[in-house]
């Protein structure tokens, strides 16, 4: 699970694809791991490494060590782990006193990040529904943007056992998608595009400001984000599909599963819903934007406001902080130039990571049987690449300090000269394993500067945005007004890529992309205060970049 992490997986993702009843214990020991991930990889170096050549299960089994103080069954691994208990778990407490320590504000927007304030929409009727929820539910109205209602974090569970819920009435959202959406001021009856479209967010706030009547074109790349796109906007009963033809005859429509989607309909790439009231049409097409041309756009005649979200690094998102350690703790994350027979740098990282994890799931079996044969036959398997990764490792990690000291309890014997080599190979013996927290700057209301692991894939991501951008102004030459947007806080992907398309096309000029409260006043562009920048401690939501471009000419 921690591998299928690693690769790119979302962690919600992978805990519900393993279908076991201990699904709460099993959430419990996987997020411990990524929260702590840093201290854990310090402590796997100085303690596991010549014992465990797999880092996905020892730092597994530390985290469940931690916080259990034991591991349960039986094994070499386990024994040799227990064998160092009390020093281990000394360890572990220094290096998190560490990190209470010198963590400052930024720990505290990362906490608030994790419990930000919950948001949803009700569909139809929305007033009664929210005056029935009320009697027995804490829930407000937002103040910025109409329609939304908020909910403290810790009662959604209440919410999703609602009537109302269960009902398909509700839709639990992100302000920050609103935001966006409002920002195109979005009247009754016009024609929007909704470009990089699932989940789907942008698409229902869309749907629910054209008031029942309109053109709404989604477009999805994956096929399997498509799926979801479709699956949320029929949850919303007024909506009748999908159809395979812009007529709606019955003989074009099928059942939304996916044994259809994904195999007797699998040739499809466009898909039509529409309103039960047959004045309100959504065109979606499954497929990438950069293969569409202005022709795909012309029998919708003037078009009214373009969505522009394409695929970031999510810096603004809650579980950025987790990504950003998985990237340094496990190089196989960050999709470094690494070639084998002609494979891309993404095909050596996955088998990598499948190694990874198959070697996990025979360290187990062999520490189960209790055979130090396979034990020793497993870790010869491990092969170069984990010995460079781990020597790449050793003094990496998370915010924290890790010094040799007399307040430190060292390793013993052996471990002790293994640790004090550790810290000489640096020349110091007291080092950062982090050296910047993204944290610190965004409890500031500032943009933080892009993590040493995230620059290629940074800038790998900002030349996809200016593409898709420039792609948009160019193709969708009706269009009067393009919302571009991301949930990253980096520069590159945000105030770069505008002042790209602003050169490379003319007619073009910003407008203010919110009301005062969210535009952006302390950047370094002139164009910056007609942006919006959300920060999660002082707005209690996810950091958006919201930008509004219009055609002057």
């Amino acid at each position: 699970m921690l591998s299928r992490c690693v690769q790119g997986e979302g962690i919600k993702e992978v805990l519900f694809k393993k279908e076991d009843k201990s699904i709460k214990k099993l959430y419990a020991i996987l997020y411990k791991a990524l929260e702590d991930l840093d201290v854990l990889n310090r402590i796997y170096n100085i303690y596991l490494l010549k014992i465990c050549k797999n880092k996905f299960l020892g730092i597994i089994l530390l985290s469940v060590l931690v916080q259990r103080n034991q591991i349960d069954g039986g094994g070499k691994l386990r024994r040799e782990i227990m064998k160092k208990e009390k020093a281990i778990l000394q360890f572990y407490h220094h290096l998190k006193g560490l990190v209470s320590s010198i963590s400052g504000s930024g720990s505290n927007v990362l906490k608030e990040t994790k419990e930000l304030t919950k948001y949803f929409v009700i569909y139809n009727d929305s007033k009664k529904s929210a005056e029935e929820l009320k009697k027995w539910l804490v829930i407000e109205e937002d103040e910025d943007v109409k329609g939304l209602y908020k909910i403290r974090n810790d009662k959604v569970k209440r919410l999703i056992a609602s009537r109302i819920y269960m009902k398909n009435k509700i839709r639990i959202i992100d302000k920050t998608s609103c935001l966006v959406v409002q920002a195109g001021n979005i009247k009754r009856g016009m024609v929007i595009v909704d470009i990089c479209s699932s989940p789907g967010s942008k698409a229902i706030c869309s749907l629910i400001s054209l008031k029942k009547k309109g053109f709404l074109i989604c477009i999805e790349k994956n096929k399997k984000r498509c799926y979801t796109l479709l699956v949320e906007i029929l949850k919303n009963d007024d909506y009748i599909g999908p159809y395979t033809d812009e007529h709606f005859g019955e003989d074009t429509k099928f059942h939304l599963n996916q044994k259809n989607f994904f195999i007797n309909f699998k040739d499809i790439y466009i898909y039509y819903i529409k309103h039960k009231n047959n004045e309100l049409i959504i065109k979606i097409f499954n497929c990438n934007f950069l293969d569409l041309s202005y022709h795909h756009f012309e029998e919708f005649g003037q078009i009214d406001v373009v969505f522009v979200d394409p695929s970031c690094s999510s810096s603004g998102m809650p579980d950025f902080a987790y990504k950003e350690n998985m990237r340094r703790v496990f190089p196989c994350a960050r999709g470094e130039e690494k070639y084998r027979g002609g494979e891309s740098c993404n095909d050596s990282c996955n088998d990598s990571c499948s190694e990874s994890c198959s070697d996990s799931r025979n360290d187990s079996r062999n520490d189960s049987r209790n055979d130090s044969r396979n034990d020793s036959r497993s870790d010869s398997r491990n092969d170069s690449r984990n010995d460079s990764r781990n020597d790449d490792d050793v003094g990496t990690g998370g915010p924290v300090e890790a010094e040799v000291s007399g307040a430190l309890i060292k390793p013993n014997s052996n471990d002790a000269a293994e640790w004090a080599n550790v810290s000489n190979k640096k020349g110091t013996c007291k080092r950062e394993i982090i050296d910047y927290n993204i944290y610190d700057d965004v409890s500031k209301g500032q943009i933080p500067r892009v993590p040493h692991t995230f620059v290629d894939k940074v800038k790998k991501l900002c030349e996809f945005q200016k593409n898709i951008l420039n792609h948009a102004l160019v193709n969708l030459k009706t269009a009067k007004t393009f919302i571009y947007s991301t949930c990253s806080f980096f520069e590159e992907e945000n105030e770069q890529v505008i002042q790209n398309a602003l050169r490379s096309n003319a007619n073009f000029s910003l407008e203010k992309a919110g009301t005062d409260k969210f535009l952006f006043n302390n950047g370094q562009y002139e164009f910056s205060n007609k942006c919006v920048r959300t920060f999660p401690g002082r707005d209690s939501c996810r950091g958006i970049f919201i930008a509004k471009i219009c055609r002057t000419g």
